[in-house]
């Protein structure tokens, strides 16, 4: 079996690829090779190795449509940020390098400060805008985000789908250090905090890993995935983990929130499926709400438990309770005398 050869990287075809992906956004309906080749000044050749390297390569939504010999591109928002970006696309940036400054170490900003140099310089080259983006004109703040190792990040992400991982983990809450051969799937920053998806060859299934636990990975040489990386929708399980990664004792809250506090949340998406209706007009709030963790939800009542004049189910209650009391006890062993 003969290995497929890579795609042509010189200079003119990418500078042949940079010209049909402009001339294909501004042409709707299109433009065959031969109008390509005629507009770019190049070869027909030149053009059919820039297309192949558009769609390997960049991964560019482009369609040959065979009736009439065209080519067309289907999502005419595509672009390369680095190469020929809009204005938009340096405002994108500048906005993810704000919320990626809490969470990312030194090397990983000054990377993205970088990045953000570069797309302001290729902007203004191009003058597509009287307009300037400053970089520092968005902030952000997190009080839950967690710091993590950017070259730990880097090898774990150039093993997702491809490679086999050796990490030493730090569990949080048996308070032990384990060993892992894992697949890694995908990472995902999930209020501040980034976590993994992988395949644990250790324990034989799927598990989600806090990457701030990991104290150290290697890339185990010569080794390949034997799991097949589960479809988008069921990648972190059964439900969105944008809502919650952790998985305990799922169910359905019911509850009931007064004054400043019933204010302040009304306006917070918990999940995409909670229910909201104001018993006392501004006052008192119930929100039916479903959770993946009655742990990890339980700990988010705790921020409220000010406003919180009931809770549904009893599990879900007596998990705050029991978090709150051992709070106390804990309090009033440090506060007696010796």
């Amino acid at each position: 079996m003969t290995r497929e050869a890579k795609p042509d990287s010189s200079r003119t075809v990418q500078e042949t690829a940079r010209f049909i992906l402009r001339y294909l956004r501004e042409n709707a309906d299109g433009a065959t090779k031969e109008t390509l080749s005629s507009k770019a000044g190049v070869a027909g050749v030149t053009v059919q190795r820039a297309l192949k390297y558009m769609r390997e390569e960049w991964d560019a939504p482009l369609e040959f449509v065979h009736a009439s010999k065209v080519w067309k591109l289907l999502d005419d928002k595509f672009t390369l940020p680095l190469t020929d970006p809009d204005p938009e696309d340096l405002a994108a940036v500048v906005f993810a390098s704000a919320l990626l400054q809490p969470v990312a170490d030194a090397e990983l900003n000054a990377r993205v400060k970088r990045l953000v140099e570069q797309m302001d310089a290729a902007v203004e080259e191009t003058q597509k805008s009287a307009a300037k983006v400053r970089p520092k004109s968005v902030t952000a703040t997190m009080t839950t985000g967690t710091r993590v190792d950017s070259r730990l990040v880097s090898k774990l992400l150039q093993a997702v789908g491809s490679g086999v991982v050796r990490i030493e983990y730090d569990s949080p809450w048996s308070g032990t250090r384990k060993t892992h051969d894992i697949e890694p799937w995908q990472l995902r920053l999930h209020d501040g905090v980034m976590y993994m998806r992988a395949f644990s060859r250790t324990t034989g299934d799927a598990r989600s890993f806090r990457v701030a636990q990991i104290v150290h990975a290697r890339v185990l040489p010569g080794q390949t995935p034997r799991e097949p990386v589960p479809t988008k929708n069921n990648l972190w399980g059964s439900s969105d983990p944008g809502f919650g990664i952790d998985s305990d004792r799922p169910g359905v809250a019911t509850l009931r929130v007064r004054g400043g506090v019933a204010r302040w949340i009304a306006n917070l998406v918990w999940d995409p499926g909670q229910e909201d209706r104001w018993i006392e007009p501004a006052e008192l709030l119930e929100r039916k709400v479903p959770y993946h963790s009655c742990r990890e939800f339980a700990r988010r009542l705790l921020q409220i438990v000010d406003g919180l004049e009931s809770i549904e189910p009893a599990e879900l209650r007596e998990e705050v309770v029991s978090d709150a009391r051992a709070f106390l006890e804990r309090l009033d062993r440090h506060a007696a005398p010796a």
